[in-house]
């Protein structure tokens, strides 16, 4: 199975190794702390490796995994809309669903107690599968979460660090 990361942050989010020379400067506010400190992109390839020889069926090839982290009530529907978004995509075999992380409560974080929080958003994204009104009908969604759940764990910051 293919796996893929889509991330869509505000722009509060603050990501290690960016430069932070473009962000914003609110005059009058506090300045911004706290850090995103696992790299995404390593965080995909870890989980493309891990499922890149499995099968959970014939209905689904890619799972997309839509990762949105912002301060989520402050932006208001933007995020509101998004937060149970699932869809299959019986055309080109795909099936998206959306995970979300609360900026706030994540910034100020270890990259350890991160790593929990972007697991977590995970597996409620794999688990909104199972009560989809419109699910594919040959995909062993249990199968694929239970997968997902054991794989994870051997997912360390080491490996996720920027």
């Amino acid at each position: 199975m293919k796996f893929r990361v889509a991330t869509t942050s505000g722009g509060e989010v603050i990501f290690e190794g960016h430069s932070k020379t473009d962000l914003p400067i609110y005059y009058g506010a506090t300045q911004e702390t706290g850090l995103w400190r696992i790299c995404i992109p390593k965080f995909e390839d870890f989980l493309v490796s891990e499922l890149a020889n499995l099968s959970f069926g014939s209905s689904i090839e890619e799972f997309v995994f839509g990762l949105e982290i912002a301060e989520l009530e402050e932006w208001g529907r933007w995020f509101k809309d998004t937060r149970d978004f699932m869809s299959f995509r019986p055309k080109t075999k795909q099936l998206i669903s959306v995970g979300q992380i609360e900026w706030k409560d994540v910034k100020d974080l270890s990259i350890e107690e991160q790593l929990i929080k972007l697991n977590t958003a995970l597996i409620v994204a794999v688990e909104r599968i199972e009560n989809a009104k419109r699910k594919p009908k040959d995909f062993d969604c249990q199968s694929f979460a239970a997968t997902i759940k054991s794989i994870l764990p051997r997912c360390t910051s080491e490996m996720v660090a920027v």
